[in-house]
């Protein structure tokens, strides 16, 4: 008896279209125009100064820590 029910809910479940690609395989990306390279350059800079910031940030908070109590 489980084991109908337990095919009952497998085939129940929807596994999408039939004949959809398997296998991880990707479409090619389409190529980018110069606006989008100009804008995953400034993105990537954005992110470096980011990342900046936070250790900044980090290397302030430790300093804290690290000043005795009053």
């Amino acid at each position: 008896m489980t084991g109908l029910l337990a095919v009952l809910i497998l085939v129940s479940v929807d596994a999408g279209p039939p004949g959809a690609p398997d296998g991880g395989v990707r479409a090619p990306a389409p190529p980018r125009s110069p606006e989008d390279e100009e804008v995953i350059r400034n993105l990537d800079l954005l992110e470096h100064l980011a990342e900046g910031q936070a250790l900044e940030m980090l290397l302030e908070l430790d300093a804290d820590r690290s000043k005795p109590d009053r």
